[in-house]
């Protein structure tokens, strides 16, 4: 687990995991793999979400780290 709290780039590996999801999940929307509806939606927005708490816990990290 210490593993995916290490940080590369000033990012968890967490983080990097997440974002590479939402790039998915939006690329398959666009290419209309998956339909664009509201749970969809409201899925990515999810994912968007724990995204940006992921990152302010990564932030939080680096700065108590100094």
């Amino acid at each position: 687990m210490k593993l995916f709290g290490k940080l590369f780039a000033s990012q968890s590996i967490i983080s990097w995991i997440l974002q590479l999801l939402f790039i998915t999940l939006a690329w398959k929307v666009a290419d209309h793999t998956i339909p664009n509806n509201l749970t969809t939606i409201i899925g990515g927005t999810v994912l968007m979400l724990v995204i940006y708490i992921s990152l302010a816990f990564d932030s939080k990290k680096r700065i108590s780290n100094k």
